[in-house]
């Protein structure tokens, strides 16, 4: 399993004693050079000091980006302009970020100051008023709350990089924990030894209340805390967990949830070299260990992303609903492959590869991603959200690329991603193109591409402008973003998340409903607008300047 070396201390720097007597130029070049040969040493001592930590992420593009063809006109000043005001009307209006703090929750601080605190975004959770509470109260097996963390997560590393404003540093601290709570949880002390790093979807830890942002809050996970087992998920007790007792936990994590492993690792590690919140820079460093030891242990197990069941032991998954209890498909990126060819999940298999060992471990350029495009395709027929899997695991593995500075395989990432945007933006054939969903995913898809380089054209940069800007109305409209103050006593509000859904009515009555961003991905404009790598030269969307300058919480001010 990955070891990463901690050193308890750092050599201090040797001022010089010598003083010189020249004092003109030679002396001014003296002391420039000796001050760079300073600044070098002490990004060795750093580097040193973890070496296992991915390189420090550059702050430009190895390589060419792929020449567009022309699609469209790009967005002027004045459309840019407004497009910005509108989404930041939305975070500010919202109190987004302030909201994101507030519910968001996994074990608080004052639970028990021995057991690491955490947050999480969850699913399957409602509302109720008591009094001046609002509990929060589990009902369900929450199976994918490790995607939604991670697409907002480095969003608030990159908020904080470019605003200063500490809710974005704390509530990023408190999700890097989150995740690693994921396995911290999923460990059982009769494990000998104890196997880190497996991942399960969701555990359901202690109730308790508390205060946050003045606002009292109760966790209440009771009603995911009963047994039960289907192909995908079992959930079962942990009686014995080293870090948190006696918990519950839904197990076997999913492929879907993987991509966002790769993509987040660039924020995580520039939060760690290049931030100095003392709280987010050891959060970071505790997310990198835990989430490349879960990228190495899927590549040393073959390519299988292993569980735990109730007797504790690291194996596959499989599917209890079928009388032989086969392998499941959800829990391994070569199920397929008997069918469609070794390389029909490349991309998968690349983004793991690079972020557990930094090497693409014989997967090359998964033919510039597009390897698996006819098992994908399959796939893609059979659920409109195996486009969202895998096309972000396309992305994924172009992030991992661009970390890990393997400038030949991201190109080629690069160049395929353009002719997969290409076919769906253009290709009215495709299957689900007609989904609900589709359009706003896509602007999601396409704004984080732009956030590793992906060079956008008008088409794409209008059809992002689109869609945020019409989940941006959709969303300011809500009106629970303080359910402390909205919520009566006693309403009970089945979701505590905003609806994404609106049914529209025709002129000749019928019925058609259209899916807005999902909440989670609508902050993906402060990872684009925080990174170096994005397309400054190119089409742009937004005015990241604007961005920069929004004040997000009422908590905090954004750093002069």
């Amino acid at each position: 399993m990955l070891i990463f070396l901690l050193l308890l201390g750092a050599a201090a720097c040797n001022e010089s004693g010598t003083d010189s007597t020249d004092g003109d130029m030679d002396t001014v070049e003296s002391a420039e050079d000796f001050e760079a040969s300073e600044q070098e040493q002490e990004a060795e001592a750093e580097e040193e000091i973890n070496p296992l930590v991915p390189p420090r992420p550059l702050d430009t593009l190895g390589y060419e980006r792929p020449q567009r063809a022309a699609a469209g006109v790009a967005p002027d000043n004045q459309e840019i302009s407004d497009f910005t005001e509108k989404l930041g009307a939305f975070f500010t209006e919202t109190g987004y970020f302030d909201w994101v703090w507030r519910v968001s929750h996994g074990l608080h601080e004052d639970y028990d100051p021995a057991m690491m605190d955490y947050k999480l975004w969850w699913q399957d959770v409602g509302m109720r008023k008591e009094g001046e509470k609002v509990v929060f109260y589990h009902n369900g097996r929450a199976e994918n709350i490790a995607e939604r963390t991670m697409k907002v997560l480095p969003n608030l590393i990159g908020g904080y990089m470019l605003t200063g404003n500490k809710r974005f540093a704390d509530i990023a601290t408190q999700y890097m924990k989150g995740m690693v709570a994921l396995s911290l949880g999923f460990e059982f002390e009769r494990e000998d030894p104890i196997v880190k790093y497996i991942q399960s979807r969701a555990i359901f830890n202690h109730n308790h209340s508390y205060t946050v942002d003045g606002r009292q809050m109760e966790v209440d996970y009771s009603g995911s805390c009963v047994p039960s087992a289907k192909w995908n998920v079992h959930i079962f007790e942990i009686p014995d967990n080293p870090t948190y007792g006696s918990i519950w936990v839904s197990n076997m994590r999913s492929k879907d949830d993987v991509p966002y492993v790769y993509q987040s690792m660039t924020m995580a590690t520039r939060a760690y070299y290049e931030t100095e919140d003392p709280a987010l820079r050891e959060a970071a460093l505790l997310y990198i260990e835990y989430l490349r030891g879960f990228a190495q242990s899927i590549v040393d197990s073959d390519w299988y992303i292993l569980t735990k069941y109730e007797d504790g032991v690291a194996t596959h998954q499989y599917n209890i609903d079928e009388e032989t209890k086969p392998e499941a498909d959800c829990g391994s990126f070569v199920h397929w492959s008997k069918f469609f060819g070794e390389d029909a999940e490349c991309n998968a298999q690349l983004g793991a590869a690079l972020t557990a060992y930094g090497e693409e471990r014989g997967k090359g350029d998964c033919d510039r991603g597009l390897a698996g495009l006819k098992f994908e395709n399959i796939a893609f027929a059979n659920h409109f959200f195996n486009y969202e899997i895998y096309v972000h695991f396309h992305i994924g593995a172009l992030a991992a690329a661009n970390l890990w500075q393997k400038n030949d395989i991201a190109e080629s990432l690069m160049s395929g991603l353009a002719e997969r945007f290409d076919t769906l933006m253009y290709d009215e054939e495709i299957k689900h193109r007609d989904d609900k969903d589709f359009n706003g995913a896509l602007a999601g898809w396409l704004l984080v591409a732009a956030t590793h380089g992906y060079p956008l054209t008008g088409d794409e940069a209008h059809h992002i402008m689109e869609w945020y800007g019409r989940s941006s109305d959709w969303y300011r409209q809500w009106p629970h973003w303080d359910p402390w103050s909205s919520m009566q006593d006693g309403e009970t509000i089945t979701d505590y998340k905003a609806p994404r859904t609106e049914t529209l009515t025709g002129e000749d009555g019928s019925e058609s409903k259209v899916g807005y961003i999902r909440l989670m991905e609508m902050p993906y404009i402060f990872e684009y607008c925080a990174s170096p790598l994005r397309d400054r030269e190119g089409v742009q969307v937004v005015d990241c300047d604007m961005i920069s300058k929004l004040q997000i919480s009422e908590m905090e001010t954004n750093a002069e």
